[in-house]
């Protein structure tokens, strides 16, 4: 059983349209930029899970409904909660959700309405019902949900300190659920309760203050305190629980003349030991006993070094942010796998899990989820802001929430319409760097490092600064623009990401087979080139059947802008750029420079001059750029006013559209 839709309206950033969210079983990972929401979808999910229970730690008031762009205040919030799969079991438990004929899916609703008491404050009133016919609920049925959540902002240490709430404690009544187990945990700690109380220590100290009250009461009261560990019941076992980090040292000391003596006992010769001990003194050796360990030819003289080992136990105080957090939700999520699952419903509610972790911790905790789900059927729920856990994620498993034109969207990528073959490509493509643009508000997609480079600058130049507006560059490093493209794609899903995206590449101009003006790559080595017959074939030419194919993406909020041929072609039909571009191509062809600079002199047409600089850039493009890119930013921020640089149309066109 798992949640499968939430329909959301009037909460909060929700507006009186709603939001859909289409999930999936397992993991569920949910992206977005700050104050998208994400955290208001999992109070959804809380509320309405426990929305039969008498006792939670989440309410609705008057300030969770919907105030929109008039400031106009919703009387009502809508709640809808679908579930798919149902289990045998669940759809008995469940029966209230269902229609009564198909058990196998569910549905919650709750509506909250504002009224006015009879001293005139405003208070919310609930009302629940399941299925499609309204059935009531009872808190039974609410009973049967396993809930966990861990907030962003979580304080680990104080989540595992002892107390009867405490996550340890909780997780120690789903491991002994059975009567018998809690008598058996009981008359152990009874029985240390007398171990403690024999100890002479605690006799006197029992016996001093049992003297003193004596002396104060006479014969008035005549009390006796006992001391004990603890009192002996389940409830208080469970609440004095408190969780160290024990750390097992690698290594340990052992005097030489022991040392041989438990050689010859167990028959072990010098050789077998090569690597593991080194001498620490004239009289102790140091024996790696974790190497030793890994060597199953010493376990019988392992077994007996291991008794000598110290262990050293810490408190969680004295460990950093990440592992206490780790420790916290390994502890929660045992919480949640020892509840029964035949009958039940087990989610998992986490904000921010990469807070106080490296990435490659990450990458490990985001396994152990898998795991985890796996195994014991929970549905998990993460927010995030990290592009480490989203290369880690698959596909299906991403919901990009945004904000356009003030209302709220959510992108299930499980839902758009692309093949299994491109939901590959594109989960090859989003690395740490790409999945950044799932943060953005707009985002320019360029073919290379250069082209993210020299954009950026651009963007300055035409005082449209990237940083200001939210926007994203991701270099995809080729031409298959086609993945990234239908993220934006809309359909009738309604599912596509709704904020602008521009895609910048070149044309390729006479590249095809077929074309009859195909630019060959021996025609373009410089010192050879025709330049007439090239300038020919890049006015009757084709663009490349990759570009004709780009250019359906166009669409309301997908701009395509192509370069006629290539970037660095651009750059020189403009001839205020020639002697920025030149001054910059000297150094790494001389020889080249001087001969286009001759052909200026003499009057060459600006196109014939584009063609030699894009020819003599082309075997050094990434230096060019990173040149270029520096000299743009001096002019930009007016150290340089000596020379003049004009950004391509076809440049300016994409930015503007993202911008403006």
């Amino acid at each position: 059983m798992f949640i499968s839709k939430i329909f959301v309206k009037n909460f909060r950033k929700f507006d009186d349209e709603g939001t859909t969210f289409v999930f999936q079983k397992g993991i569920n990972v949910i992206l977005g930029e700050n104050n998208g929401g994400k955290s208001s979808l999992i109070d959804v999910i809380r509320l309405a899970l426990a929305s039969g229970k008498y006792k939670k730690n989440l309410y609705t008031n008057v300030s969770d409904f919907h105030i929109n762009d008039f400031g106009e205040r919703a009387s009502e919030i809508v709640i809808d909660m679908y579930f798919e799969g149902l289990l045998d079991e669940q759809g008995v438990a469940f029966y209230p959700l269902t229609d009564g004929t198909d058990t196998t899916k569910a549905e919650l609703h709750i509506n909250y309405k504002i009224y006015k008491d009879t001293k005139g404050n405003e208070k919310v009133r609930d009302y629940i019902y399941g299925g499609p016919r309204d059935n009531s609920t009872d808190k039974e049925v609410f009973d049967n949900i396993n809930l966990i959540f861990m907030a962003a902002l979580r304080n680990a240490e104080n989540d595992l300190k002892p107390s009867r709430s405490s996550q340890l404690s909780s997780l120690l009544f789903a491991s002994a659920p059975l009567d018998e187990d809690k008598q058996r945990l009981t008359s152990a700690f009874i029985s240390a309760n007398e171990s403690v109380k024999s100890d002479q220590a605690i006799s006197v100290l029992q016996s001093t203050i049992n003297n003193n009250l004596n002396l104060i009461e006479k014969e008035e009261l005549h009390q006796k305190v006992t001391i004990n560990l603890l009192p002996p019941t389940f409830e208080a076992i469970a609440g004095s629980l408190d969780a160290w980090y024990s750390i097992e040292h690698k290594s340990i000391k052992v005097l030489k003349v022991e040392f041989e003596i438990l050689k010859t006992t167990f028959n072990v010769l010098d050789s077998q030991l090569e690597g593991l001990i080194s001498d620490l003194d004239d009289e102790n050796v140091i024996i790696n006993i974790e190497k030793m360990e890994k060597n199953s030819t010493l376990s019988e003289l392992y077994t007996e070094l291991i008794k000598n080992r110290k262990i050293s136990d810490l408190a969680l105080k004295q460990n950093g942010l990440g592992y206490n957090n780790i420790l916290s939700m390994a502890t929660s999520l045992g919480d949640i796998q020892k509840q029964p699952i035949t009958e039940e419903l087990s989610i998992f509610l986490i904000e921010e899990p990469e807070a106080h972790l490296h990435p490659q911790l990450l990458d490990l905790l985001f396994n152990f989820f898998k795991k985890s789900n796996s195994e014991s059927k929970i549905q998990i729920f993460i927010t995030s802001h990290s592009p480490t856990l989203i290369s880690k994620a698959d596909i299906d498993s991403l919901s990009i929430m945004h904000e356009f034109q003030s209302k709220v969207f959510c992108s299930s990528l499980a839902c758009l319409a692309m093949s299994p073959t491109e939901k590959e490509d594109l989960k090859r493509y989003l690395d740490v760097t790409k999945s950044q643009l799932f943060f953005a508000k707009r985002v320019l997609f360029v073919e290379g490092i250069s082209e993210a480079m020299l954009f950026l600058e651009f963007a300055n130049l035409l005082n449209k600064p990237f940083d200001k507006y939210s926007v994203e560059v991701v270099n995809i490093d080729g031409v298959a623009f086609g993945p990234f493209a239908k993220l934006f794609v809309e359909d009738n899903s309604n599912n596509n990401l709704k904020y602008l995206c521009a895609i910048v590449s070149d044309n390729d101009k006479c590249t095809n087979k077929n074309d009859d003006y195909r630019i060959k790559s021996d025609e373009l080595t410089y010192s050879s080139a025709d330049v007439e017959s090239i300038k020919n074939k890049l006015i009757n030419g084709t663009i490349s059947s990759r570009a004709e194919n780009l250019l359906r993406f166009k669409s309301q909020n997908i701009s395509v802008e192509l370069a006629n041929k290539t970037l660095e072609y651009e750059l020189a039909l403009i001839e205020g750029n020639n002697s920025l571009l030149l001054e910059i191509l000297e150094p790494l062809h001389p020889e080249i420079c001087s001969n286009i600079k001759a052909q200026i002199f003499l009057g060459e047409p600006q196109e014939n001059i584009a063609i030699r600089i894009w020819l003599a850039i082309r075997d050094c493009k990434g230096v060019f750029a990173q040149r270029l890119a520096t000299e743009v930013n001096k002019i930009h921020l007016g150290t340089r006013t000596d020379i003049t640089f004009i950004v391509p149309q076809y440049i300016q066109r994409a930015i503007n559209f993202i911008i403006n």
